[in-house]
């Protein structure tokens, strides 16, 4: 980007006049004597800042004012005047007691030039008077901790060249523009991180400053963006900044109408949408030329091969190219060929293709060249010798292999190169580990590559290193102080992890860590004090044993503590309390015991993964982790815990979808746009929306509690191989999202709720070995399982299963009974319950009545009664027995 500054400087060369003529006099031997009014303003407008300040040590009362450090004065007059006063500081933290910007600057009567930036302001209002200094020409507020409304009395500035209020964190916002309309001198104005979202006319404001050269509307939360102007007065633009706003719009037209004088165009991240215009061939000063991040579609704009400079020779301008993360499709036209000044192409994370030649590349001054995660081939012959000597490389899947590109040993200076997933086979070429000394970001991953890594102590630049899923071997290798993030997972790295103790020393800079499913063995050491900037610990799926150390509690700042799939044992330790910041705890499948700690819950409410599934833990699950509301992955599966499922798990508000779903991507190094983090282990992918309740293979007791059904988000529910009793939940159709429901080998009776139909999404479905009964609700999904969903539950009938629901053994009406289910059987067919009770008692008392007094009143009705009831007694006593029997031998 340093043709802009050149431009800037250009742009603002005449404002530099003011100060390089104080300068030139200060330097003679003319005498400067400060005005007596103006040294006071001065001293007055010290009061208001902080004292603090070393830029105010040369301001001596007893010295003349012109000499002091900020302050220059001018004698355009006849006489000696402050014109310009530069405090700008080093940001806004400078001074943690905040300053105030007196009114005594206008006593400077003649002030040209004031810069105020990088101070902290404490966010106060943007002083109103401001606007009263009429001879103001540049006026700089960046990054000074302001906010509140931009006062209009800025419009008065009518001399004013620059603008600068940029910078400060959102809270400056403006509802209008029109004060713009006094500006008529302006050349640059940046009013990026300013909220503009109620501005409806801001190109209208804008449009009417023919003298602007730069526009910085950047992060301004603009959502309007016209696509055509009627007229347009802004015909000197050089540079247009428009990026992270949120437009949702295509590219405007009336670009195209000032292409004579556009030197940089920066939509980056502003949601443009539809096709890139294929209208470049005026554009002859375009040097910086900024889309990325967007939703464009259509191919790659042929006309950008055919910028040429202003004298309408063959010599294109562009330099810089950035088209990465959109939509983009087709393959490159031939004539990118003939942008022989690019020294930055990035089409990264498009869905372009086509064959890539030695003749696409011929750019003799690229330093940037990243063609990533698009479906490209690079076929370029072994023996190339490229024109340019790259600073970063980036052919991420670009199908360079199966052999090692020898052209890279060209390649002596570049700081960045990720040539991941490109299926290059076969050992790293040791020339490729000295090639340059530079480099910063290293990125093999996902190849076929092998050998025993380098000793990387002595690469002091290297902050990321990424070569996982290969087929490296031996033991770990030595690291600088320097590396950030060390990711190689997916290895066949043998031995200790005791390497990495020795860069866990104090100003290590190591915050990500990902040694998983290697074959490292021993125990985890006791040297994790030291390794306060750790934020992700992965070291999944290895043969680690032994306690997990007590210095791991020293990990303060770690977000994720990954050590599931090894064989560690004995309790977990009480310092791993102090880790509050955790989002991810996953121990599972290890040897741990005791008792689940209930500073789980109380100390680590950030929480979204917990696994301490197949373990040895025991006793009850702690009522504590009900405060774990973010929690989207709860898994204690496979071990011997009893007790009760408790109650106030509806607590769990992310998976009540109460709350929403928070996500963790932990970038270490995000000026390469690299996500590293896996959050759970390859083997168990868990997306945002997948959501985990898995408390199987335990020793649970009790019923199902109805607040489950409230966890709506759950995509997978597991209960099964428990000694749970009760009903399932009537409630539970509402857990719409649910594909897996695990239920099998519990002691679960009544009927199936009708509401189960209603779970569309069901796929992986088991109910079996229960106690079960009644008809299997009907339903799409449902029929479509399979009768082993169902087997072991002797009172189940109906599809998929073969038993006739017209038998009475299949009957759970004494189920409902006794669950008190009979009011809503009884509602649900249309009848009162009230009614039905008062219909039955009366039609008994009627009944009993009659037939008592028909007895008393005939002798032989009295003689038949008797002698049928002897007649039963028999019968019903035989039948009595023989049920009993039965029974005894069925529960034996």
């Amino acid at each position: 980007m340093g043709i802009v500054y050149l431009i800037l400087k250009t742009i603002v060369a005449v404002l530099s006049c003011v100060k390089s003529s104080a300068l030139s006099s200060s330097q003679g031997n003319l005498v400067v004597r400060c005005n007596e009014s103006e040294k006071s303003a001065l001293v007055k407008f010290r009061e208001d800042f902080s004292n603090s300040m070393d830029r105010f040590s040369s301001w001596i009362t007893e010295e003349d004012c012109c000499n002091w450090r900020g302050v220059m004065c001018s004698n355009k007059t006849g006489q000696w005047h402050v014109t310009m006063l530069d405090l700008h500081g080093h940001g806004p933290a400078e001074s943690s007691q905040g300053n105030q910007v007196s009114d005594s600057l206008l006593d400077l009567p003649y002030l040209s030039y004031l810069d105020l930036s990088s101070n902290n302001f404490l966010q106060g209002q943007v002083p109103e008077f401001i606007g009263s200094l009429k001879n103001l020409e540049y006026l700089n507020l960046s990054n000074a901790n302001f906010r509140g409304m931009i006062p209009d009395h800025l419009g008065n500035l009518s001399q004013l060249q620059y603008l600068d209020l940029s910078g400060n964190e959102y809270a400056l916002r403006a509802n209008k523009l029109d004060w713009l309309h006094g500006l008529s001198s302006l050349k640059v104005l940046e009013l990026g991180g300013v909220d503009l979202s109620l501005v409806v006319n801001w190109l209208d404001a804008v449009n009417m400053l023919p003298s602007l050269v730069k526009l910085g509307f950047f992060a301004c939360e603009l959502n309007t963006l016209p696509l055509r102007l009627s007229a347009i007065n802004f015909t000197q633009l050089q540079i247009l900044d428009l990026s992270f706003n949120k437009f949702n719009s295509p590219m405007p037209y009336w670009l195209f109408n000032i292409s004579q004088s556009l030197s940089v165009i920066n939509f980056r991240r502003s949601q443009l949408r539809g096709s890139i215009p294929d209208a470049f061939e005026s554009m002859s000063y375009l040097t910086i030329f900024d889309l990325s991040d967007n939703y464009l579609t259509g191919e790659f704009p042929k006309t950008l091969g055919l910028i040429a400079d202003d004298d309408n020779s063959t010599r294109p301008s562009l330099r810089e190219l950035y088209l990465s993360n959109n939509q983009l499709k087709g393959s490159l036209p031939p004539s990118i060929a003939q942008l022989s000044e690019l020294e930055v192409l990035d089409l990264a994370s498009n869905s372009m293709d086509g064959v890539i030649t030695e003749d696409f590349l011929n750019f003799s001054h690229l330093q940037v060249l990243v063609l990533s995660s698009n479906s490209f081939m690079v076929n370029i012959s072994s023996d190339w010798t490229p024109p340019f000597d790259l600073d970063t490389i980036g052919l991420q899947s670009c199908q360079i292999g199966p052999d090692f590109p020898r052209w890279l040993q060209t390649q002596k200076d570049f700081v960045s190169i990720d040539i991941s997933s490109n299926n290059i086979s076969g050992i790293v070429p040791d020339w490729f580990w000295n090639i340059s000394m530079k480099v910063e970001y290293m990125n093999l991953s996902s190849n076929n590559l092998g050998g025993k890594l380098p000793d990387f102590s002595s690469k002091l630049n290297l902050s990321v290193l990424d070569m996982s899923n290969n087929s490296f071997f031996g033991p770990l290798p030595h690291f600088s102080l320097s590396m950030m993030s060390l990711i190689l997972a997916e290895n066949m790295i043998t031995g200790t992890i005791s390497p990495i103790c020795e860069s866990l020393v104090v100003n290590n800079s190591l915050s990500y860590l990902d040694l998983s499913l290697n074959a490292l063995s021993g125990t985890i050491p006791d040297c994790w004090t030291q390794g306060n900037n750790l934020v992700v610990l992965n070291l999944a799926y290895n043969e680690l044993s032994g306690m997990i150390p007590n210095s791991t509690g020293h990990l303060v700042h770690l977000k994720a503590l990954i050590l599931g799939k090894n064989a560690l044992s004995g309790e977990l330790p009480a310092s791993l309390k102090y880790l509050t910041n955790l989002y991810v705890l996953d121990l599972g499948l290890n040897n741990l015991s005791g008792k689940i700690p209930e500073w789980i819950g109380e100390n680590m409410g950030n929480l979204m993964i917990l696994r301490l599934s197949d373990n040895e833990f025991d006793g009850n699950i702690p009522l504590q982790l009900c405060q774990l509301k973010d929690l989207k992955y709860f898994n204690l599966a496979g071990n011997s815990l009893s007790g009760k499922i408790p109650r106030c798990i509806d607590n769990f508000l992310t998976m009540a979808m109460v709350e929403a779903d928070k996500s963790f991507i932990y970038d270490p190094y995000t000026v390469y746009r690299k996500t590293l983090l896996n959050v759970l282990i390859r083997m168990n992918p868990v997306s945002s929306k997948f959501m985990v309740f898995d408390l199987a293979l335990n020793h649970l007791s009790g019923d199902i509690p109805g607040e489950i059904t409230s966890l709506v988000g759950l995509t997978f529910l597991s209960l099964s191989n428990n000694n749970l009793t009760g009903e399932i939940p009537p409630d539970v159709g509402s857990m719409k999202l649910l594909e897996y429901l695990y239920l099998s080998r519990n002691s679960l009776s009544c009927s199936i709720p009708t509401s189960i139909s209603l779970l569309h999404s069901l796929a992986h479905f088991n109910l079996s070995f229960n106690n079960l009964s009644g008809k299997i609700p009907s339903g799409f999904q449902i029929a479509s399982l399979d009768a082993s969903s169902f087997i072991g539950n002797q009172h189940l009938c109906g599809l998929p299963l073969t038993e006739d629901c017209s038998k009475p053994l299949y009957n759970d009406f004494s189920c409902r009974i006794e669950n008190k289910g009979l009011q809503d059987e009884v509602k649900n067919d249309g009848f009162e319950v009230t009614s039905f009770y008062f219909g039955l008692a009366a039609g008994f008392a009627v009944s009993f009545w009659a037939f008592w007094i028909t007895l008393l009143l005939s002798r032989s009705c009295r003689y038949a009664y008797f002698q049928f009831l002897d007649k039963w007694s028999d019968k019903i006593y035989v039948m009595i027995a023989i049920k009993v029997a039965r029974l005894r031998n069925k529960q034996a």
